[in-house]
């Protein structure tokens, strides 16, 4: 039976407000100066949580996970509203649409959408798998298929309807690792072990650019203005410690501006900064980096783990940096580089830690089969 376990009391949070301009909706700054404290653990998996997820409204979490369920949770109480049941295998992404009101779970070739917070079925799409990903305006689905002894396919459907508006067939030779929309979403891109790194239409899905590299392509990401695509590249996921880089492309352009060489045991975690001047670098290493975009320089290093980093991301409003490793996260003050607190989230090993896009609440899931929730201190 699933149970929140509350470790602190309730208590009021006093709260900074500014506007960031970059970013298309009014973001309030938290005061994390003093850190985090848990206040939620959600507990009941049997199988291992493998990333949080928040709604985009931060009101609601559920959890990628080995469960063959999944589960909408109250992020204000740590209170689950449903558990949705009847998966034919794990849902290995869950994803919600940009109004929070939908969402998306894989289930052995097919999409499953449910409404929220009930939980109540709503539409079930045919032939899209893992990877996928709704456009920022929540029109559009892309998504991975393929058929037993087929090629890679891509497709594109208008959402939430299901109705498909392009399958890409032959798209590429290799695994699909990461499908992903630009901000404005007039670009998906799709990388692949195929050593490319494609960008396609986001109302057609015609090819547009082909980025290729002759190495694995694995996570990328956007710049949040759109202007520049940075990938990891030369990353072997069965193998440990082997040497990986970053590339940052033009995306107008499809030309390579910088091609970071510094990771001989391989990189973990790569993310913008929301104003779009920083890229950090978690790398199997105790250490993330931080460095100026576009040139591609390092500005500054964060040290202070035991274990390599397997996740860095910046608070919504840039002040703060999140890293995390086997065991604890690390909150860091980005303009100075210090470190403001570090928290020990599990014993065994983390698998993800997050903030919600508010920024009000970091979310960390683990092997040990927990998932808990950490509200900051202020002042």
């Amino acid at each position: 039976m699933f149970c929140k376990v509350y470790k602190k009391s309730n208590r009021v949070l006093f709260l900074m407000f500014f506007a960031v301009s970059l970013l298309p909706y009014e973001i309030k700054a938290i005061d994390c100066s003093k850190g985090f404290e848990e206040y939620a653990t959600l507990t009941g998996h049997k199988q291992g949580v493998v990333k949080a997820v928040f709604s985009p409204d931060s009101k609601y979490l559920s959890l990628s996970n080995k469960d063959f369920h999944v589960n909408i949770w109250d992020v204000s109480t740590g209170e689950s509203h449903v558990m949705i049941n009847g998966f034919n295998e794990w849902p290995g992404q869950v994803a919600y649409s940009p109004d929070s009101k939908l969402l998306l779970t894989t289930d052995y070739q097919k999409i499953k959408i449910w409404e929220v917070p009930s939980g109540k079925s709503y539409k079930i799409i045919e032939g899209v798998e893992a990877p996928f990903a709704v456009s920022p305006d929540g029109k559009y689905l892309a998504g991975k298929f393929k058929p037993f002894g087929g090629a890679y396919q891509l497709k594109l459907y208008s959402f939430p309807s299901g109705e498909l508006k392009n399958n890409i067939d032959s798209v590429h030779k290799k695994m699909i690792k990461y499908v992903k929309w630009n901000a404005d979403g007039s670009l998906f891109a799709s990388s692949s072990d195929d050593g490319t790194l494609k960008l396609w239409d986001g109302k057609t899905g015609n090819s547009v650019k082909v980025l290729s590299t002759g190495k694995k392509v694995g996570l990328f990401k956007f710049s949040p203005d759109g202007k520049y695509v940075a990938a990891i590249v030369g990353e072997d996921p069965g193998s440990f410690f082997k040497p990986a880089e970053v590339i940052i492309w033009e995306v107008k352009t499809g030309n390579s501006i910088k091609k970071i060489e510094v990771f001989d045991k391989g990189l973990e975690a790569l993310s913008f900064s929301p104003d779009g001047k920083y890229l950090v670098t978690g790398e199997r290493g105790p250490k993330a980096s931080l460095w100026n975009i576009p040139s591609g320089d390092l500005v500054k290093t964060f040290e202070g783990h035991k274990y390599w980093v397997s996740h860095a991301s910046f608070s919504p409003d840039g002040k703060y940096l999140l890293t995390g490793t086997a065991d604890e996260f690390i909150l860091w003050d980005v303009a100075t580089g210090g470190k403001i607190k570090s928290s020990i989230a599990t014993k065994q090993g983390l698998t993800s830690v997050v903030f919600s896009p508010d920024g009000k609440v970091i979310a960390t899931t683990s092997t040990d089969n927990t998932v808990k929730l950490w509200k900051p201190l202020g002042k």
